[in-house]
């Protein structure tokens, strides 16, 4: 929608006026964090002992009312991030309101049980609140960066030191759709107010954010044996390779891994891309993982066991690069899956999907063994790994 000239500059102010905390204000209070609390049976007790991390995204409002969900999360995770908590929307849901409830309820569970935490996203086209995306487009470069700044300052801040590795930037590339730019940036109100160049003025805002942290780009649709999607690994190599050469301070990129069952996997090329990503000195981290089984047969049980050895093929190729440190499923139970209500995903025989290490009652399926297994099997290379996290 179009906003009056004048309009535009009280939201500008109002946003930015309400956007960073007081500089008396307290820090907040996340507790210690303590020993972790997780299995050494589970799967991040396989993980830790060839240097990687394993963990999964968590929704607050399940967190907080289920002890069930908190139990398995304290067993099997050594690292959690939010399913929407630290996105915009929910952070920043009007101008001069902030709201960290949801996100504070995460950080917390993680301190108190020894886990690590990712931050996610900084920065995406898609999870902004209604009134930034019409403030973006009438503030003119010079002001779109300070919303970033204060933005960035404003939820990175809140958690300095605390979170291991932050999303700066979610899904900046297109991929399946219409390629309409030569360098392939997907449409984005920051695009649009910041230029092509906002992904590295993103990474140098965040690195002032929170010095420590580990700055990723995430991205999506990059597993899978399309013409489009080697185009787009492709694309995100060459954009890599540029961000290094400017001393851009990106430390890891993710990979979401949102697997579908009917679409094909080339291991080949993908732990091509892998080791190319790795040997610019990046970190790799599997962020997203879950899989659609919608070729799968009906039976609970069949599914269960494809969707398992799906995940088996795919971990061993990606555990296989030294630089990959981190695999974070998108959810952790059948119950808590996205690939229900979204109908690229449903099944065509009405069932729900699957595509989880448990199901809907919480009880563990084929595809945590799966995850056990692939840890246990992968090769050793704590030494590389410990080095990435800068804990060598």
């Amino acid at each position: 929608m179009s906003i009056p000239l004048n309009r535009r500059n009280l939201l500008l102010g109002v946003a930015a006026s309400g956007l960073v905390q007081p500089a008396v204000a307290a820090a907040p209070d996340f507790g210690p964090l303590v020993k972790p609390s997780w299995s050494p049976e589970g799967p991040q007790g396989a993980a830790a002992r060839k240097g990687l991390g394993f963990g999964a995204a968590v929704p607050s409002n399940l967190l907080n009312r289920s002890a069930e969900f908190r139990t398995l999360l304290a067993r099997d995770c050594g690292l959690l991030l939010g399913n929407n908590e630290m996105k915009m929307a929910v952070v920043l849901p009007e101008p001069g309101r902030t709201d960290f409830a949801p996100a504070d309820s995460v950080v917390r569970f993680a301190r108190a049980h020894g886990q690590r935490l990712r931050g996610h996203a900084l920065v995406w086209h898609e999870a902004l609140p209604g009134w930034v995306a019409p403030l973006l487009a009438g503030a003119g470069p010079a002001k779109a960066e300070d919303f970033l700044r204060r933005w960035a300052e404003t939820v990175m801040g809140r958690y300095r030191g605390l979170i291991a590795s932050w999303d700066v930037v979610n899904e900046v590339m297109a991929g399946y759709g219409p390629v309409t730019r030569a360098d392939g940036l997907r449409p984005s109100p920051w695009l649009t107010a910041l230029g092509p160049d906002y992904i590295d003025l993103a990474f140098r805002i965040a690195h002032e954010a929170d010095p420590r942290a580990a700055l990723a780009w995430n991205e999506d649709s990059l597993e899978h044996d399309f013409p489009w999607a080697e185009a787009k690994r492709t694309r995100v190599l060459k954009r890599l390779e540029a961000m290094r050469a400017k001393g851009v301070p990106i430390r890891r990129f993710g990979i979401q891994a949102h697997l579908v069952s009917d679409q094909p996997f080339d291991a080949g090329k993908f732990r091509r891309f892998l080791r190319e990503i790795g040997q610019m000195g990046l970190g790799i981290e599997i962020t997203e993982l879950d899989i659609d089984d919608k070729a799968y047969p009906g039976d609970p049980k069949a599914r269960d066991r494809a969707v398992a050895n799906f995940a088996r093929r795919f971990l061993d190729v990606a555990l296989d690069e030294p630089a990959l440190l981190d695999v974070v499923t998108w959810g952790l139970f059948d119950g808590d899956t996205w690939l229900n209500d979204h109908p690229d995903h449903r099944r065509r025989d009405g069932l729900r999907q699957r595509p989880l290490p448990f199901d809907e009652a919480m009880r563990p399926k084929p595809f945590r063994e799966a995850l056990i297994a692939a840890f246990r099997h992968a090769p050793d290379h704590s030494a590389l790994r410990a080095r990435l996290r800068g804990t060598a």
